[in-house]
């Protein structure tokens, strides 16, 4: 047969022909569809990241992968087989780019065909801003309370100030770097621990360590007695004189020993000696705390008194009652102390 007769041989009813070849490699596509089946794993992205320009903006540490291949060779596939990877060291200047999500094969997933990784999302938006790095103090963060009548004289931490890198806004707005939760719960006495740090962003480098010693000093809290318009008694005051306006008040603080308790401190006051004193005129007398016995002074207020010393008749002309009879030094009858108040 010529090669004319077998050409017109091929070309004869060729639109039949045609349609059976499309549809025989239509039918082959579903075969093959049929075989192949879809799995969804999700893996640890790896950062490789630059040292002029470092993310500003938080982006995910994974990243799920769609694995599509035949069924019983796909779920041989183990997420450490897969490598997702976001290469960051290329971008050399401040902006929000999209970067790709690079996929690798490894270990069983290398000799897998037909074979078919697609990453979701395979683009993912980063901000970018200048690296920069600078020394921040170290905070403890507590939690809980001391036992009941203790408390934190003082804490040590060891070292007291670290040095950070990131992101330069962030970086600028960083105070401090906090410890993670120190629990003072039920703590009775000194005690010292190896505490980690915690950083405020996952954006920020801590460079020197990521953990400190803590050291606590705790000793037993002491009790106090605040006692408010405390009187001020004058003593060795001259029979012939006088004050011509009214002694004010102060204030005290007072320590009771052990056993002690606060209903004595009332009769506390501040004494004022106007011992060689023989004239009218204006004085100032320094102040001396009278406490019972069993309490200690922690302070007082005033220090000093200034009063206007005047005889006693024209303190008596001026000022009628203001000078009641008080033993034989003829001093002002004085208001009684408010009650006390006690605090930790």
């Amino acid at each position: 047969m010529s090669l004319d007769a077998r050409i017109s041989k091929l070309l004869e009813n060729w639109p039949a022909k045609v349609i059976s070849l499309v549809i025989a490699i239509f039918i082959m596509f579903l075969y093959n569809l049929t075989r192949l089946d879809q799995r969804l794993i999700t893996v640890q992205l790896n950062i490789s990241e630059g040292r002029s320009f470092v993310p500003s903006t938080d982006y995910p540490k994974t990243v799920r992968v769609v694995i599509r291949g035949e069924r019983d060779q796909i779920y041989r596939i183990r997420e450490a087989d897969i490598v997702a990877s976001l290469d960051l060291t290329r971008y050399q200047s401040e902006g929000v780019f999209r970067v790709p999500v690079k996929l690798e094969r490894r270990g069983e997933a290398r000799d897998i065909d037909p074979l078919e990784l697609r990453a979701d999302p395979a683009e993912i938006p980063i901000g970018f801003e200048r690296l920069a790095a600078k020394r921040v103090a170290i905070s403890p963060t507590f939690k809980g309370f001391l036992e009941q009548g203790y408390e934190l004289i003082s804490y040590e931490i060891v070292p007291s100030e670290i040095a950070i890198e990131g992101p330069s806004n962030l970086i600028a707005n960083t105070k401090d770097i906090s410890t993670d939760v120190i629990e003072l719960s039920g703590k009775t006495g000194d005690f010292s621990l190896t505490v980690p740090l915690s950083k405020p962003s996952d954006l920020i480098n801590l460079i020197d360590v990521n953990t400190v010693r803590f050291t606590a000093r705790i000793q037993k809290q002491e009790r106090r007695i605040t006692l408010n318009n405390v009187p001020i008694k004058a003593v060795n005051l001259d029979p012939t004189l006088g004050f011509a306006e009214t002694m004010p008040t102060g204030k005290m603080t007072l320590l009771p020993r052990q056993g002690q308790d606060a209903a004595a401190a009332a009769d506390a006051h501040l004494q004022a000696d106007f011992k060689g004193i023989t004239k009218p005129g204006q004085y100032t007398v320094p102040l001396t705390p009278v406490v019972p016995d069993g309490y200690d002074v922690e302070a007082y207020d005033p220090l000093v008194i200034s009063v206007h010393v005047r005889t006693a008749q024209s303190v008596q002309s001026v000022l009628p009652g203001l000078l009641a009879p008080s033993g034989s030094s003829g001093l002002p009858a004085f208001p009684a102390p408010a009650a006390p108040s006690t605090q930790p």
